[in-house]
C-alpha cells in the first residue's frame, strides 16, 4: 500500500515537520509507504487526468493541510482523501461548523455571524454589532473565521472595546490600527463557568483514543500553544458521545473536539480537522499517528 502525505509548500514549521514525520514513521512501521509532498509541487490542473509529481496512482492521501481545492481535484480522480476536503472546509471555517453542530441538534456556545461584506468593502455600518451585544451580553468572545491555536479569539468586556477591535471608536472614527483584520467573523458567548480550561477529545474513526483537560491561569482561553497545561482527563459517556457526534456532523475520520464546561453540560467549542497531537501523546501516552495510519489501512482494505 502507498500513500502520499501532503502539506503545506509556504508554511513550515517544526512542530508541522514533527507530525509528518511521525505519520510517515508510523505508516512504515506497518508496512505502508508514504511519500511527502507539498501542495506547490502538485499543482491542480483540470487539464490532466493525473496529478503532476505523483508517483503513480496513491492508494489514499493524508491531507496535512487545508487546501480544499486540491484535496476536492483528487477527490473527483476517485481517490481516497483523508480528512475529505468537505470536512476540511467544514472545520476551517468556524462558521461552517457551528452550522453543522446546529443541524445535528449538538450543545454549543451561542453563536451569530457577522453579515457578509466584500472584501474591498469591509463594514461600512457598525450597527450590527449594538445587535450582538443586546443578544449575546457583555462579555461575549469574538472570533475570526479562519485561525488556529486559540489566535484571532477576542474577549469583549464592553462596548468601546469592541469598536476599538475594529479600530474605531463607539461614533465610527478611525482611532487605531484595527485587531480583527478580516471581515469572517463570529460572535460567541461567553461561558464564563469555563474560564481558562476546556478538554480536548482526540476522535479517530467511530473512537476517542484520548483526552485531556487543559487549563490556564491567565488567559481566558486553554490552548497549549498560548501557555495553557495540558494534563491527562478521563471523559465520561456523555463527553464521549458528544466527541463522537462532533466528529460525524462534521464528517471527519479524524480530528480534536474541544468542549467547554457549560452550567448545564458540556458545549462543543471547535472542531479541529488537523489537530496537533503531541500535546495527546505526551499527555495520555496514545499515539495518534498510529491510529490514524491504523484507521486509513483499514478504510482502505475495505475498499
Amino acid at each position: 500500500m502507498h500513500g502520499v502525505l501532503i502539506t503545506n509548500g509556504f508554511f513550515w514549521s517544526t512542530k508541522f515537520d514533527e507530525l509528518s514525520d511521525m505519520l510517515v514513521r508510523s505508516a512504515n512501521e506497518r508496512g505502508v509507504e508514504i511519500t511527502k509532498m507539498e501542495n506547490s509541487g502538485c499543482l491542480v490542473d483540470t487539464g490532466l487526468a493525473t496529478v503532476p509529481g505523483f508517483r503513480g496512482r496513491p492508494d489514499f492521501v493524508i491531507m496535512w493541510d487545508k487546501d480544499v481545492l486540491l484535496a476536492e481535484f483528487l477527490e473527483k480522480q476517485g481517490i481516497p482523501v483523508f480528512n475529505s476536503s468537505k470536512a476540511i472546509a467544514i472545520c476551517d471555517d468556524k462558521r461552517k461548523t457551528h452550522l453543522h453542530l446546529m443541524q445535528h441538534g449538538l450543545p454549543m456556545p451561542r453563536t451569530i455571524f457577522a453579515p457578509m461584506t466584500y472584501d474591498n468593502i469591509g463594514f461600512t455600518d457598525h450597527v450590527f454589532l449594538n445587535r450582538v451585544a443586546d443578544r449575546l451580553g457583555y462579555p461575549f468572545v469574538l472570533k475570526e473565521a479562519f485561525g488556529s491555536f486559540g489566535e484571532q479569539v477576542h474577549l469583549v468586556e464592553d462596548k468601546k472595546s469592541l469598536y476599538e477591535l475594529f479600530g474605531i471608536n463607539t461614533k465610527g472614527k478611525k482611532i487605531c490600527e484595527p485587531k480583527v483584520k478580516t471581515n469572517k467573523i463570529l460572535f460567541q458567548e461567553y461561558i464564563e463557568s469555563s474560564k481558562g480550561q476546556d478538554v480536548r477529545l482526540q476522535v479517530v474513526g467511530s473512537d476517542v483514543i484520548g483526552a485531556m483537560y487543559r487549563h490556564s491561569d491567565t488567559d481566558f482561553r486553554a490552548n497549549v500553544s498560548i501557555g495553557g497545561e495540558p494534563e491527562l482527563y478521563e471523559p465520561d459517556d456523555d463527553e464521549i458521545w458528544l466527541a463522537k457526534q462532533a466528529a460525524h456532523a462534521v464528517g471527519a475520520d479524524f480530528c480534536g473536539v474541544d468542549l467547554l464546561f457549560g452550567e448545564e453540560g458540556m458545549l462543543v467549542c471547535e472542531v479541529n480537522s488537523n489537530a496537533h497531537f503531541k500535546s495527546m501523546l505526551s499527555t495520555t501516552g496514545v499515539n495518534t499517528a498510529d491510529e490514524i495510519i491504523n484507521h486509513i489501512i483499514r478504510v482502505c482494505n475495505r475498499r
